[in-house]
């Protein structure tokens, strides 16, 4: 099990999703569908907690979850390779393009100016009317509209990122938490994954089918909770 969610001298971070089953895990299970179930998908992307402070809270909120559900769950920690080290500070728009990690939470009030932009550019292509608490506050309007971080991940300013880190509610918890998404896109980022909880089931990697699809459900969970996350999950690193 990792316990940084930053390694300097490798430049890896390590992302972290929960899973929920009934019975026994499966020997493998597949990564690309573990990812968290968001309130609203993000097309071509996969979701996992990211920071101490939203796992060990995601960890709980999914622990509660479970019990009211009569549900057992697992967690699949999972490491993505970055090319350069994160920011270390705030960052500037001139400096997005040379990492390959993003955190709402570490930018500067000029780089959300331009991802509000891009942000309020495609809701207004949608149809899609903007409301006044949400103006000039991109970090607030993704929580509420998790899809729109598709929209930044193909922007060209934005395409080269492995890590998006947002805030997000889950099927789980009405609380937001921190995630970072990872665009299917940059999938061989992803070096390894393993399952903290039941060490003796293999995550594999294999790329995602289609780019549109998260996570598929699993059938022995009840329909009656059918926006959760689906796949066993016991973990043994596979490399890609």
């Amino acid at each position: 099990m990792m316990t940084e969610d930053t390694k300097p001298q490798s430049a890896l971070i390590e992302l972290s999703t929960v899973h929920f089953y009934k019975g026994q895990l499966g020997q493998t299970v597949a990564l690309k569908d573990m990812g968290l179930t968001l309130s609203s998908a993000i097309p071509g992307a996969l979701s996992a907690l990211y920071g101490s402070q939203s796992k060990q809270d995601g960890f709980m909120a999914a622990g509660q979850y479970a019990d009211r559900h009569h549900l057992e769950f697992t967690v699949i920690d999972f490491l993505v390779k970055l090319d350069s080290k994160p920011h270390p500070g705030i960052m500037k728009p001139d400096e997005l393009i040379r990492h390959d990690f993003f955190a709402f939470q570490r930018s500067s009030r000029a780089l959300l100016d331009e991802i509000d932009a891009i942000l309020t550019e495609k809701l207004i292509v949608d149809g899609i009317p903007l409301e006044e608490r949400f103006v000039r506050k991109p970090h607030l309007l993704v929580i509420e509209k998790p899809e729109l971080i598709s929209a930044l991940l193909s922007d060209a300013t934005m395409d080269h990122l492995k890590v998006l880190v947002h805030g997000a509610r889950t099927s789980f918890s009405d609380r937001p938490l921190n995630v970072g998404t990872v665009p299917f896109s940059k999938w061989d980022a992803i070096q390894e994954a393993t399952c903290r909880l039941n060490p003796g089931t293999w995550v594999t990697l294999e790329r995602p089918d289609s780019p549109g699809s998260v996570t598929q459900i699993d059938r022995s969970v009840s329909k009656a909770i059918a926006r959760q996350r689906p796949a066993p999950a016991r973990v043994r690193p596979q490399q890609s």
